[in-house]
């Protein structure tokens, strides 16, 4: 269920909620954050049933090729899941729940058809990564533009990582037909292409400084979040292997994990 991710996620959309309105009542922050973190668990639930061929290549040691998981029980699990996530996005409004059927939706078709496409499918992925911050936002019921440049940011940072993700899954997604940027076009060309999508949200960045959407206080953790992705593109530039890619694509996650602690410290 990769609890990191969803721990992130959901906690993404109380950065939205608190970007939106500094004020956030608990019980908005409770309901966004299982929202957000449900969905995710259920996308990830269902992910590792569609792909259960492909991990049994790239990773056999997983839950459902393992044998340890019956692929029925995992769709049950991410039913279930999803359910539950839809069930707390009510308690904030019809937008909220609309945005989540929306990324449901998102999820479904990306596992059942769009990953085989490639970096569409990534698109797809980063998509329901940066909808968070928006969720937040109508949460409160104050959606604002300023949302708008940390979803960009996070859309960004998160379709390198899954272009990077390509290249440690190189080997079943050529034996299944995915269409990865590693699969069609070598891991070197997707290592550059990973680390320039990486590249342009560390620029982007100071765009929350020269708009005055936050305080001196979030420079130190981007920087250190930039420093991390500067040192994440080089790395995967100059050595396009599948186990640096896996290394850094978990590094990609800490870096995140700083940015969104910059944009909650630099908006208090």
């Amino acid at each position: 269920m990769r609890l990191p991710n969803c721990i992130m996620i959901g906690f993404a959309v109380i950065v939205g909620e608190i970007i939106a309105s500094q004020i956030v009542p608990a019980r908005a922050a409770f309901y966004g954050f299982m929202t957000g973190f449900l969905l995710l668990a259920a996308s990830m639930v269902l992910n590792d049933y569609f792909d259960r061929e492909i991990d049994a290549i790239n990773q056999p040691e997983k839950p459902v090729p393992a044998g340890i998981v019956k692929p029925t029980e995992a769709l049950s699990f991410a039913v279930i899941l999803a359910s539950f996530g839809l069930l707390f996005s009510t308690y904030s409004g019809p937008w909220t729940l609309l945005i989540a059927l929306m990324s449901v939706g998102i999820m479904v078709a990306y596992n059942a058809k769009v990953k085989k496409l490639g970096l569409i499918g990534n698109a797809l992925v980063s998509t329901n990564v940066a909808v968070p911050f928006i969720y937040g936002g109508f949460a409160v019921g104050s959606p604002t533009w300023s949302l708008a440049i940390f979803a960009l940011l996070a859309f960004l940072s998160n379709t390198g990582r899954e272009i990077m993700k390509g290249i440690v899954d190189v080997a079943g997604d050529t034996a299944k037909g995915v269409k990865s940027v590693a699969a069609t076009k070598g891991n070197a060309q997707a290592g550059k292409e990973s680390a320039l999508l990486i590249l342009w949200a560390v620029l982007l960045s100071v765009l929350p400084i020269l708009f005055g959407l936050v305080s001196f206080y979030y420079i130190p953790l981007v920087a250190i979040c930039d420093i991390g992705f500067l040192l994440t593109a080089y790395s995967i530039v100059s050595n396009p292997t599948p186990g640096n890619a896996k290394r850094n694509k978990k590094f990609v996650l800490v870096w995140m994990t700083f940015g969104l602690l910059a944009f909650v410290i630099g908006t208090l």
